[in-house]
């Protein structure tokens, strides 16, 4: 027989095999997190914020594919994650958050609904109702979050932790990649469709790379004479290939946005097809929409599909290819394909004015700089703000290794996120866009990454300004001079925390940050002075200042 509070501590060390727990100690965890610690040699990041701690088994999660496991007292340590786990919620990373319900006596002051707030957030349930079923509830949330790819709460309560239990190791059934094939009316009909197109589109979306579907999408649009694009979340899935045409929405380049005047079919693997891929629905309007997802409930969800087809990417299209084939309806390579292959600027990086000059780095030279610096192999990790359009559009990635920490717009995110990340892959660096704002709400999780000795790159964009309330104040007449702030030095608070930092306002001041990722001198700030008055506020547009005035 165990305790409780032991027999968490050896599920989860046998559940981790050496993978991390991330947390912040109190009342509810201290006990079984101190057992996993110095009875189970388990392995155990601590985070300086509860919202933190979440965020990071979030990106974790994201780096691995598997499931992320954080935990954190009760009361306000469990309300301070809501926001981090409403974007683990949205992101739909697999994730278990252990907190637990405080001693029942009458007036508990730290007294809150747990059930009530996962519920809110998004994320699922499970609650340890006595000690007997304790193994059973922590086999059934581990499941649960494997299974659906959904953050789930598991409630062990305090007044558990020191009663009796006959221990067993966990019973988690394995979720294998799974593969959902589509019905052969479905395939029929969506092939009629694009075969018969005048110009038809196919595009991959998130679901398309957890699938590993790109060589099958390629054969696809090669059979059938269709250009292929992605959504933000798989950019450059398809780059170096004749038929890519970049991101679908608003990052669309030239030669994208000229084919995409013209086309009447589309075809969409894993992709939710937001607001931001599709320009609000505009881009697909009058357009016959054939979409794609291994989850019906993605289907038609930001607008009206002709077609939905439940099936994963891969299974879909290798099932498309093999019907084409037995039906011998291959076609002829087409002209306007050979123009899309030849069309200049289809994959280029660099279409915009520099304004670096004058104390000041243009966002988009440090960006592009940055993607190239960072070894081959490394997960890049993005926050959110104004920053994005002079990141996304500009740099190059790998869609298995890159996250963006931003389906809930909430900036500051992505740092605690890039710490999980760095700690899922310690032989190779993980690099962080942030800018100055999100970089001031999540800076204090830099030390975690001193104290755990991650290897993690942070590029700050540091304009000393909260850039999307820039734009909205000089729309609506008022004072830009209000979204501007003074903030200290990045790279002197960096160094304070214990990482090496470069400040930079040039980009021959960058040099020494390059020779520190060689030197794997980590962690490490590179900090980016910018002018907030030419940070660019679409993709490929000189940015011109705004009114400072009322």
């Amino acid at each position: 027989m165990l305790k409780v509070f032991e027999a968490v501590a050896k599920y989860l060390a046998e559940e981790r095999a050496g993978r991390p727990i991330f947390g912040l100690m109190g009342d509810a965890n201290l006990g079984y997190l101190g057992a996993f610690l110095e009875r189970e040699s388990g392995h155990y990041i601590s985070a300086a914020l509860e919202g933190g701690a979440v965020s990071m088994a979030d990106g974790w999660a994201r780096a691995t594919g598997e499931v992320g496991v954080v935990s954190v007292t009760h009361g306000p340590a469990l309300t301070n994650t809501l926001t981090a786990l409403t974007e683990a919620v949205k992101s739909r990373s697999g994730m278990v958050l252990i907190g637990g319900s405080p001693p029942e006596v009458d007036g508990h002051f730290q007294y809150v609904d747990i059930e009530g707030f996962a519920r809110f957030a998004g994320a699922a349930f499970v609650k340890v109702r006595q000690e007997r079923e304790l193994l059973r509830m922590l086999d059934k949330a581990f499941t649960r979050a494997a299974q659906d790819s959904i953050p789930v709460v598991l409630d062990i309560p305090f007044q558990l932790l020191r009663k009796d239990v006959e221990y067993r190791s966990p019973q988690i059934a394995p979720v294998e990649g799974r593969r959902v094939g589509p019905d052969a009316d479905s395939v029929d009909e969506a092939l009629a469709a694009l075969t018969f197109a005048k110009r038809p589109l196919l595009i991959a979306g998130r679901g398309a790379v957890v699938s590993k579907a790109r060589e099958e999408i390629l054969a696809l649009a090669r059979a059938i004479n269709a250009p292929v694009m992605t959504t933000l979340m798989a950019k450059d899935y398809f780059d170096g290939e004749p038929e890519n045409l970049g991101i679908h929405g608003t990052l669309s380049n030239g030669p994208a946005l000229a084919y995409m005047a013209d086309v009447d079919v589309v075809m969409s693997f894993g992709a939710s097809l937001n607001s931001f891929t599709t320009d609000k629905f505009e881009l697909l309007k009058d357009r016959v929409l054939i979409q794609s997802d291994i989850s019906p409930a993605a289907l038609s969800s930001h607008g009206p599909a002709h077609q939905a087809i439940v099936a994963d990417a891969k299974t879909l299209a290798q099932t498309m290819l093999d019907r084409l084939e037995e039906a011998d309806m291959g076609a002829e390579r087409a002209a306007y394909m050979e123009t899309i292959a030849a069309a200049p600027d289809r994959e280029a990086k660099d279409l915009y004015e520099s304004t670096t000059g004058d104390g000041f780095i243009d966002m988009r030279d440090a960006t592009s700089w940055f993607s190239d610096i960072l070894p081959e192999g490394a997960m890049q990790v993005c926050d959110v703000g104004r920053f994005v359009y002079s990141t996304w559009p500009h740099i190059t990635i790998d869609p298995e290794r890159w996250a963006y920490i931003g389906a809930f717009g909430s900036i500051g995110l992505g740092t605690a996120a890039a710490v999980g990340a760095a700690a899922a892959r310690p032989d190779t660096p993980t690099g962080l866009y942030v800018g100055d704002g999100g970089l001031m709400q999540g800076l204090v999780e830099l030390n975690t990454a001193v104290r755990h000795k991650l290897p993690l790159v942070v590029l700050v964009l540091n304009d000393q300004c909260y850039g999307a309330e820039y734009l909205k104040l000089d729309y609506f007449g008022s004072k830009v001079d209000w979204a501007t702030f003074e903030w200290p030095s990045f790279a002197e608070v960096a160094r304070s925390l214990g990482a090496h930092a470069v400040r930079a306002t040039s980009m021959e001041e960058l040099e020494p940050a390059a020779e520190a990722i060689k030197e794997q001198k980590f962690p490490l700030l590179i900090e980016i002075v910018a002018d907030p008055h030419k940070v660019a506020n679409r993709p490929g547009i000189v940015p011109t200042a705004a009114s400072t005035t009322a």
